[in-house]
């Protein structure tokens, strides 16, 4: 197996835009995780600190819209224009409408400023420049604003439980229609770089396990110790507030978690 070069002409965007099954598929496979274990420490921040936010990577609504229905008040950006289209056609059935924009979250100029911005699903590892992204942050924040964030540290990977190079099953999930999808994944690792490339192979059946579609799409995330994140948020301007492993309030962070979510202040 062969990788594509980086340069090549399958070079991943600037931030990963779900398009084709990716996008159609991205929803039933997170359902089979049950509720998301990310949305009641989202709504914690948004009670925390009231006004106008932010979900960046707001995605086809699975966290904006529960979080509109429990009457925060929040915004979506996203990059994919199919993944919108979900939200708002999820939105409508649900009797919301919500206030989404199309933009890279890198460029993205809203005109105004936030008290809260929301970054969950490693949406900043998707950043080419994480330091870059998180001064961009800043700026769209109030005095005394802050970020929420979560980010994975890639540990199968990393140990070797994961093959590296080569397809394996990632998820399967039943649909509510008889047909199945599948997603494979493959990935290569720059340890020096820390920066994890995956390529995904999705891949949708009929009743009869019989092949219908299949997409392929490639994303390129960085990860970062605890100790780096930390010093990416000084050198942006934020003061960590508080952080845990897990998604679990109860789980502090050290060099053995998985899973990091931080909430910061913008100083």
């Amino acid at each position: 197996m062969k990788w594509p070069s980086p340069a090549g002409p399958f070079q991943a965007p600037p931030v990963s835009a779900y398009t084709s099954l990716e996008a159609r598929l991205h929803d039933a496979f997170w359902a089979d995780e049950g509720e998301p274990a990310e949305l009641a420490l989202m709504a914690e921040v948004l009670r925390d600190h009231p006004g106008p936010a932010l979900e960046v990577g707001s995605g086809s609504g699975r966290l904006l819209l529960p979080l509109l229905q429990k009457g925060h008040e929040v915004e979506g950006l996203e990059l994919s224009a199919e993944m919108l289209a979900m939200c708002r056609e999820s939105a409508s059935a649900l009797g919301l409408d919500p206030v989404l924009y199309e933009a890279d979250m890198l460029t993205f100029e809203p005109g105004k400023t936030y008290a809260a911005l929301l970054l969950p699903a490693f949406t900043l590892q998707l950043a080419p420049d994480p330091a870059a992204a998180l001064e961009h942050f800043h700026r769209l924040l109030r005095p005394g604003g802050v970020i929420y964030l979560s980010v994975f540290i890639p540990l199968a990977e990393l140990h070797g439980e994961l093959p590296e190079g080569e397809w394996y099953d990632d998820h399967r999930t039943r649909l509510p229609d008889g047909r199945s999808a599948a997603v494979e994944t493959r990935h290569r690792l720059d340890r020096k770089s820390r920066i994890l490339d995956r390529e995904h192979r999705y891949s949708l059946f009929d009743a009869g396990g019989g092949l219908l579609d299949e997409h392929t799409s490639r994303q390129t995330l960085r990860w970062f110790t605890p100790r780096q994140l930390r010093g990416l948020l000084a050198k942006a301007g934020f003061k960590p507030l508080h952080a845990v492993a897990d998604f679990d309030a109860e789980i502090p962070v050290d060099d053995e978690a998985q899973i990091i979510t931080v909430v910061a202040c913008r100083d």
